[in-house]
């Protein structure tokens, strides 16, 4: 396992397990971690096969981000001055692939590590997780791969703002008060809750998974709660007449 960069395994009844496998780095995002992430996620774009996926890291951290210690080296991350090409473009992968993703945080998500947790559905904390933007702390802006458009929406514009200006982290309990994760959970139990929590979703009628994650994407953006029902009600249209035609 520990020869595999990115671990996917098939656990049965449509649901599979991403690990983040470099655990003596923390998992941090190299310029391999990140093609290698891309590409999953975009194979998933037209599986249905697949139903759900639950992402973890191995060992004591979800992701510490960008892996600041490769720099000079043939596998740093390549973005930066030219753009956030790959990193950009996973969490647009991760975002149009049809399945629901549970990201499962212990340890730090930072930086790059904090995009990929809230590119995900639902997030679920063990007791050692902390969340960080990071970007400030290393000399950067604090808005990065859509983390000031997520987390605005989900703990408030005020509370945001502080955690991308100071670079401060936000523990487990907070997290949870904050809305940013769905539950908090003894790091022993953080894989069977998330497993639990998948069984559930995998419990909906096949296609009402994809539908209901379009769904909720578009009307995070919509102008109107008239454009928001138009939006839910298409999708149940295609749901009921797929119900009716068995």
């Amino acid at each position: 396992m520990d020869d595999d960069i990115l671990v996917s395994e098939m656990l049965g009844d449509g649901l599979e397990r991403l690990t983040l496998n470099r655990p003596n780095r923390l998992n941090a995002l190299n310029q391999p971690m990140a093609e290698a992430l891309l590409a999953h996620f975009e194979s998933r774009r037209r599986d249905e096969d697949t139903r759900v996926i639950v992402i973890r890291g191995a060992g004591r951290a979800f992701s510490s981000g960008a892996d600041l210690k490769a720099m000079g080296q043939p596998d740093a991350l390549r973005d930066g001055p030219r753009g956030d090409w790959v990193l950009r473009d996973l969490m647009k992968a991760m975002r149009a692939c049809p399945q629901p993703l549970i990201a499962l945080v212990k340890g730090p998500a930072a930086g790059g590590g904090l995009t990929l947790a809230l590119a995900c559905d639902v997030i679920v904390a063990g007791e050692s997780a902390a969340f960080h933007s990071a970007f400030i702390n290393i000399g950067l802006s604090g808005a990065e791969l859509g983390v000031s458009w997520r987390l605005q929406r989900t703990i408030g514009v005020s509370r945001a703002r502080e955690m991308l200006l100071t670079g401060r982290p936000i523990n487990a309990v907070d997290a949870l008060r904050l809305g940013l994760v769905s539950a908090t959970v003894p790091d022993d139990d953080l894989d069977a809750h998330g497993l639990a929590l998948a069984a559930d979703m995998l419990k909906a009628r096949p296609d009402a998974l994809r539908l209901s994650k379009r769904s909720f994407d578009a009307t995070l953006d919509a102008v109107s709660l008239d454009t928001a029902m138009e939006i839910e009600e298409r999708a149940q249209m295609l749901m009921i007449a797929r119900r009716g035609a068995g």
